[in-house]
């Protein structure tokens, strides 16, 4: 099968590219990414029209991953692609939900559509995507990584608090539509669990329920963000249910939802990557993309 790796020159302090020629077939195609967007473009083009099964396979972190996907959706080729991860990124949140699975294992996963865009891991508004838009400045700092670029990023957005006046409409699994509006500390619509290097923020998020996991957590003060972000971390907001636990039920729903339409933010984070952007409507695909751990 032709394979194509996607290189992101920078990921793994520059490790991925040499990484990628040693597992590389003899005859595989190596394309080294030049800058956002490019991985994206380059799928779009080159996986157009394709009529047979090919791999991409990508060298980079959640971003990279995300270009990938659409690269892939813009070529309509997710009936040929398999997509695998080859995680060279600080966060690498996406590959975390395969930790169990046996290499070679296959199948369909999700994906949420967002105004053109595609997201195979979350969507992130308010606190996370304010940490997430940090998290690019401290990982340029020596010695600071993943989780702990995290935290360093989280500390900052809680001195400066900022939250944001949302209206969330959404339709939730038993096709009733909700709509809420005022200020909030953050709202997600996940795809997978894990979210900045680690934190399990939708524990029961699953990759081919054909649903996404809706967090809403009202705007609290600093005090009570610093006694509840390690239960964010280990994913024990919620139960086994998705039900939130007592410490956190006044602040926190947490819905399973087909559609949303978010408005009031100025900025979210779509997959790792930030974009600038006022209004988001997600809809979810079932299955629409194969993926092989």
């Amino acid at each position: 099968m032709k394979e194509y790796h996607i290189i992101n020159p920078a990921a793994g302090h520059g490790t991925a590219l040499e990484a990628a020629k040693k597992q590389a077939s003899a005859d595989a195609i190596l394309y080294t990414t030049t800058g956002v967007g490019d991985a994206r473009r380059y799928l779009g083009e080159t996986l157009a029209g394709i009529t047979e099964d090919v791999r991409v396979i990508v060298w980079g972190g959640d971003g990279t991953i995300g270009e990938a996907v659409s690269g892939i959706m813009d070529a309509k080729s997710a009936d040929h692609a398999i997509l695998t991860a080859r995680p060279a990124g600080t966060g690498n949140d996406f590959v975390r939900m395969f930790a169990d699975a046996a290499p070679g294992t296959e199948l369909r996963v999700d994906l949420l559509s967002c105004g053109g865009r595609y997201v195979l891991n979350m969507v992130n508004i308010g606190f996370d995507c304010a940490v997430a838009d940090r998290m690019t400045a401290w990982k340029k700092k020596p010695l600071i990584r993943g989780p702990l670029a995290y935290l360093c990023a989280a500390v900052e957005v809680i001195i400066r608090l900022r939250g944001a006046v949302l209206r969330i409409e959404y339709t939730d699994e038993h096709g009733a539509e909700h709509t809420e509006e005022g200020p909030v500390l953050l709202c997600a619509a996940a795809n997978g669990q894990f979210c900045g290097g680690g934190f399990r923020g939708a524990p029961t998020a699953s990759l081919n329920d054909g649903l996404a996991e809706l967090l809403i957590v009202d705007m609290i003060k600093r005090r009570r963000i610093l006694s509840l972000i390690g239960m964010y971390r280990a994913g024990t907001h919620v139960d086994e249910n998705g039900t939130p636990v007592p410490a956190i039920a006044d602040v926190l729903r947490y819905v399973r939802c087909r559609s949303a339409r978010i408005t009031g933010m100025e900025i979210v984070c779509l997959d790792g990557e930030i974009v600038p952007v006022g209004e988001l409507g997600i809809e979810i695909l079932p299955g629409a993309l194969r993926y092989c751990v």
